[in-house]
């Protein structure tokens, strides 16, 4: 078999023209000081993923968590924690304590219905006995500018869903949008209410994900700024760009009419 390489680093640029890709290690420098490197390909399989969809909201990047990385699962454990310690302090009022154990969760899709839920059982069935006299303090809020959550799937997931939180106690605020987080509070629009503030201890954000900004510069390369991924062919090949293959979140695929257009004309004689 071939060679085998392997570089901790980060690739930040592709250059199709010149069959090349400009990468950056954290891990150590070169002789610029910048820890930048080339790498030459024949062929390029970019398989990167995405990440997490801010939408540009002021704050969300400085203040929320995401669900995408092992590392952010890792900061997760230890902030709820962290607000579990905060809230025993001696010289807190309730209110103060109420504020630390507010855990906001924004966005009402699969992801973070799933994880108010997991959150929901973290805190009732563990630590609840390591904090019983704060227990009764602490509030879920989940977050989400539809209508309702789970809008993706069948309206009876969906009730059964919305009804479950609500006998579980967690807050289900939909209709809402969130405009601004800063470092203890959230801001959001409701056409009715208007801008409400709300205090919190920790918010998870969990809103789609989006294209990362070196795919997104590689797309204007090759004609493809109009598209929210990479359009690749059946075979997963990168269109408009010779001998670049793309897969997962970062690419979707284009698949020929005449596909289609066979399979039901084979059908359709099979009944015949």
């Amino acid at each position: 078999g071939g060679d085998f390489k392997f570089w901790e680093a980060e690739c930040f640029k592709i250059d199709p023209a010149n069959k090349k890709i400009h990468c950056r290690s954290n891990m150590g420098t070169n002789l610029d000081g910048n820890g930048e490197f080339l790498v030459d390909y024949d062929y390029l399989v970019v398989a990167v993923g995405a990440r997490s969809n801010t939408f540009n909201t002021p704050g969300v990047t400085e203040n929320c968590h995401f669900l995408k990385e092992v590392e952010d699962a890792q900061k997760i454990r230890r902030s709820v924690m962290d607000c579990f310690e905060k809230a025993s302090l001696p010289y807190l009022n309730e209110e103060e304590r109420k504020k630390n154990l507010h855990f906001v969760v924004v966005g009402g899709g699969p992801t973070g219905v799933e994880f108010a839920a997991e959150l929901h059982d973290f805190v009732t069935e563990d630590l609840s006995k390591l904090y019983p006299s704060i227990q009764h303090l602490v509030k879920i809020s989940l977050i989400e500018a539809a209508d309702h959550i789970l809008t993706m799937f069948d309206k009876r997931i969906t009730n059964f869903a919305e009804d479950k939180f609500g006998r579980d106690g967690i807050d289900v605020k939909t209709g809402y949008k969130v405009v601004k987080v800063s470092k203890d509070a959230i801001t959001m629009q409701n056409p009715a209410t208007g801008d409400i503030t709300v205090p919190y201890g920790m918010a998870v954000w969990s809103t789609g994900i989006g294209t990362r900004p070196f795919v997104v510069d590689f797309m204007k390369q090759i004609g493809q700024a109009n598209r929210r991924v990479l359009a690749t062919d059946e075979w997963l090949r990168v269109r408009e760009c010779d001998d670049v293959y793309a897969v997962g979140d970062c690419a979707t695929i284009n698949q020929r009419r005449v596909m289609v257009s066979n399979i039901i004309c084979y059908v359709f004689l099979l009944v015949l």
